[in-house]
């Protein structure tokens, strides 16, 4: 089978993007491709710097990001490709910051199926479950129909996947679908407890695409408070911008004004990022607002890393669903944010059973796992389109 894989592509750092890097790696040691080719973005970024890819993976840059053209490049090289099955990996604003844009780039998947190829769809967020004007995101009437008017284009897929069961209760309730599958985010490399590294005893780590709803002016505050508590405290802040608000870090870096113990990484290899969270005691997401199921979450517990998380329902969702464990504090409040962190690390004990339990419960969501169902999926799309050309 030829796989033609849809998706932002590092060396672009954001979730979708690192999500659909690992799912890739880890489907072409499947050995069930004779092919995967992915048609991903284009990034601005020297040849040295791409990540390695296997003898079955090509990557072939044909997209840009708020190219009004997204749609007719991307048909294009399907057709020139002509794989067995799609995947397309989105995010809702993965083409660009413009709705229109976005818009266009959703239609993809819709107008691929019609020329007769099998899809498949993981959406890492639904229009229907999102808080719009959180995101930074205006949310008028016309946002409202296109959002509506894009699902129901991307429902006509064979397949789609959906990380929460919530969502995939949600499509199903209002759009009376039946192909939505529930996919659990899962760990992407092998979980397992990281040493930590002695070197800094109580390192709270923040790893995001940073925007002012990941709340990192509230984890600023927050942290001179646990400071009054544990002087050799540090903040690890690693990750890059995201795309709708280049430089963001660099202005909230200003605005720290060179407080002490604070760590800018910047933007981290998967080799990085594993030793950042080697150094932490604690993960933390204070976020005002989510946009589904989280990486950092998952890498955390995938690592054996305690986390704390604000107190919003799709962290409870999440939580719920997987049966992670999590310390809450109530979102956009520095305060009860400190006091929860300074708790947890006050508490190894603590912070020993929720790593471990967390742990345990990665171990049965494993990339091979994941890879297993995409395969189980593309299979069942493809068989189906089969089906429906001979009748």
């Amino acid at each position: 089978m030829h796989l033609g894989i849809i998706s932002p592509f590092p060396p672009e750092i954001s979730g979708v993007g690192q999500y659909g890097w690992n799912v890739t790696q880890g489907l072409a040691r499947t050995g069930h491709f004779r092919a995967i080719t992915v048609l991903a973005g284009d990034h601005p970024t020297p040849p040295g710097d791409q990540p390695p890819e296997s003898e079955r993976v090509a990557v072939r840059r044909v997209w840009s990001r708020d190219d009004p053209r997204v749609t007719t490049k991307l048909l294009r090289a399907i057709t020139a490709e002509r794989p067995d099955v799609l995947w397309f990996n989105l995010g809702f604003t993965v083409f660009g910051a413009s709705r229109v844009i976005n818009f266009f780039g959703l239609s993809a998947p819709m107008l691929a199926r019609r020329m007769g190829f099998p899809v498949v769809i993981t959406l890492h967020e639904i229009f229907e479950a999102t808080q719009l004007n959180t995101l930074g995101l205006r949310n008028g009437h016309i946002t409202a129909w296109g959002a509506q008017a894009a699902t129901r284009m991307l429902l006509q897929a064979d397949v789609v996947c959906v990380t929460l069961q919530r969502y995939q209760m949600e499509l199903e309730t209002r759009y009376g679908v039946r192909n939505v599958r529930h996919l659990p985010h899962g760990a992407f490399s092998s979980p397992q407890f990281l040493s930590r590294s002695m070197d800094a005893p109580h390192n709270i780590l923040i790893f995001a695409t940073f925007a002012p709803y990941k709340g990192l002016p509230l984890l600023l505050q927050a942290f001179e408070q646990v400071k009054r508590d544990f002087p050799d405290a540090t903040l690890t802040i690693a990750g890059s911008d995201h795309p709708r608000f280049p430089g963001y870090l660099a202005a909230m870096r200003a605005s720290a004004n060179g407080a002490s113990g604070i760590h800018w990484l910047g933007p981290q290899s998967e080799v990085e990022l594993r030793e950042a969270f080697a150094r932490a005691s604690v993960v933390v997401a204070p976020y005002l607002a989510t946009t589904g199921s989280s990486s950092v979450i998952h890498r955390a517990a995938a690592f054996g890393r305690p986390l704390v998380v604000s107190d919003l329902p799709e962290m409870r969702v999440l939580a719920q669903e997987e049966n992670l464990r999590m310390d809450y504090a109530p979102a956009g409040e520095v305060g009860p944010l400190a006091e929860v962190l300074t708790r947890l690390l006050s508490d190894p004990q603590r912070q020993f059973e929720m790593a471990q339990h967390n742990l345990a419960v990665l171990q049965k969501m494993t990339l091979d796992h994941t890879c297993a169902r995409y395969v189980e999926f593309f299979n069942q799309a493809a068989h189906s389109r089969l089906a429906s050309r001979i009748t």
